[in-house]
């Protein structure tokens, strides 16, 4: 197994030249639109089963709502010119402790979305540059995340590394995959 060599952004400077978009954190108020852009997430990725994200919608609302309260969820709204274009959330789970991670505690970082005017301007950066500083300021040993191939790129340069994981779905709705999505880029393994 070799290790990644390559020093990750969060050791270096990470802001884009121009600030892209003003970053904020979420409030209660903006549960429905992290539900609106995690929906046009899934579709960006090719998800067409529109009665399954329908059932998402009020499952992921109360889901956020849950976990807000309880302190295990953060999230963040990009906005250009008061508009919101793109949010970004953060769960803290509790795993058992590892080698790697000896306090188990660590940030899950899901829903990264940019609306498709807003993209190639650094707002993706400017988000997942705002939860990674969160979850190390609030003592995350680990931040993990699921890709789409279009985003893969972004993690890299932020010092993500693949990791070999597996999945089995037993519903089999959730399993589901809409043939005119690409085979290589499952939006059922984006969170």
């Amino acid at each position: 197994m070799t290790r990644n060599t390559r020093e990750p952004l969060w050791n270096a400077r990470l802001s884009p030249m121009t600030s892209a978009a003003d970053i904020r954190p979420a409030s209660d108020g903006d549960i429905a639109l992290l539900v609106e852009f995690r929906s046009a997430m899934f579709r960006d990725m090719g998800w067409t089963d529109e009665e399954r994200l329908a059932q998402l919608a009020p499952a992921y609302a109360r889901y956020v709502t849950d976990a807000r309260a309880a302190g295990d969820f953060a999230a963040w709204i990009a906005e250009k010119e008061g508009e919101p274009v793109g949010g970004v959330g953060l769960l803290w789970e509790r795993v058992p402790p590892t080698v790697r991670n000896l306090s188990g505690r660590q940030a899950y970082i899901l829903a990264a979305y940019v609306t498709p005017d807003h993209r190639r301007e650094g707002i993706a950066h400017q988000l997942i540059e705002a939860a990674i500083k969160h979850a190390r300021a609030n003592g995350a040993d680990v931040v993990s995340l699921h890709y789409s191939p279009a985003g893969k790129g972004l993690y890299e340069k932020f010092g993500f590394v693949e990791s070999p994981e597996m999945r089995l779905f037993t519903d089999p709705a959730s399993a589901a995959w809409s043939p005119q999505a690409p085979a290589h880029t499952p939006a059922d393994d984006a969170d």
